[in-house]
């Protein structure tokens, strides 16, 4: 007489994989949705590095363009044809570096209008913009940038990041 214990490996070998099947779809079903999330932070955070990277590009751009006024210029005068009349009242800082440096985050993609110039605050802006502006060897730009992480109401508070850049040059280049 043939009994189960007679013949073990043919009915556990089918148990085995139909158990299995369900083992794997559950496995497959508990690491999709980690495996999303990595690739969705990598992603984050390629772009992020990319806004870095074209923040440094503008705030040099803007450096650049701030640093062709001779030795000893300041924001509201420099010689021609670089800057605008000093009797006319206008900062050549926003006349001459803001819209380029704007224009170069616009040109790689990103809003150029949301591009902050040394501080947040405009009485810190001002503020900055005198001690840098006034030095005489030397320009400064530095570049702020409001990142939003796309991280729902998880963390509310740490949902807005400020990415920034900067770069100083010798003037009267």
């Amino acid at each position: 007489m043939r009994t189960f214990k007679s013949y073990p490996h043919r009915y556990r070998r089918k148990l085995t994989r139909r158990s299995e099947q369900g083992q794997s779809f559950l496995e497959f079903a508990l690491i999709v949705p980690v495996l999303f999330l990595m690739l969705v932070g990598v992603t984050v955070l390629a772009e992020g590095l990319n806004l870095q990277m074209v923040l440094h590009g503008a705030a040099y751009e803007g450096a650049r363009i701030w640093a062709k006024s001779p030795v000893g210029g300041d924001p509201t005068r420099c010689s021609p044809p670089a800057c605008a009349d000093p009797d006319s009242g206008s900062n050549n800082f926003e006349t001459y570096v803001v819209p380029v440096v704007r224009q170069y985050v616009s040109s790689n993609g990103f809003d150029g209008a949301k591009v902050v110039f040394f501080s947040e605050d405009q009485r810190a802006y001002q503020n900055a913009l005198d001690v840098v502006g006034n030095d005489v060897r030397s320009v400064r730009v530095i570049l702020l940038y409001p990142y939003d992480l796309p991280i729902g109401n998880f963390a509310v508070d740490f949902g807005r990041i400020m990415i920034t850049a900067s770069c100083a040059m010798k003037r009267g280049g």
